[in-house]
């Protein structure tokens, strides 16, 4: 349930942390301080977090630090990019669509901080040894 979890969540940070990378300046032009100030340093820390994030759930390494880390990142990302309470009548049911699914991506993020990265993953072949990990004996 946890490999599930982990690998049906990952992709959407790693597929928007590359999106980011290839569309760098537009991404920072849409945060705070536009393209060539402080929204570069914003957009910068996003493709970390996303791709960093995503990567260590993916592959069940510190994938409870990842979704702590994950969590407030969704939230805030959430709320300025998904408030479908402030937009033109035209984006609002595909911005509440985005936030609906936001929230349960932090449910996701929520059980994976919490129970950790499951049998399946790297963190826990590594605390096991090379004869307690499922599938390596």
């Amino acid at each position: 349930m946890l490999l599930f979890a982990r690998v049906a969540v990952a992709p959407l940070f790693l597929y928007s942390g590359v999106g980011k990378v290839l569309a760098f300046a537009v991404t920072a032009g849409r945060l705070p301080g536009g393209a060539d100030g402080l929204g570069a340093v914003l957009a910068a820390g996003a493709i970390a977090v996303e791709l960093g994030g995503g990567m260590a759930l993916l592959l069940g390494l510190l994938s409870r630090q990842a979704a702590a880390v994950l969590f407030p990142f969704t939230v805030a990302a959430t709320l300025m990019f998904h408030n479908f309470w402030a937009v033109p009548e035209a984006q609002v049911v595909m911005q509440t669509i985005n936030f609906l699914k936001n929230l349960g991506l932090l449910g996701a993020l929520v059980l994976i901080a919490f129970y950790g990265p499951g049998a399946y993953a790297i963190q826990t072949a590594i605390k096991a040894g090379p004869k307690g990990a499922p599938g390596l004996s």
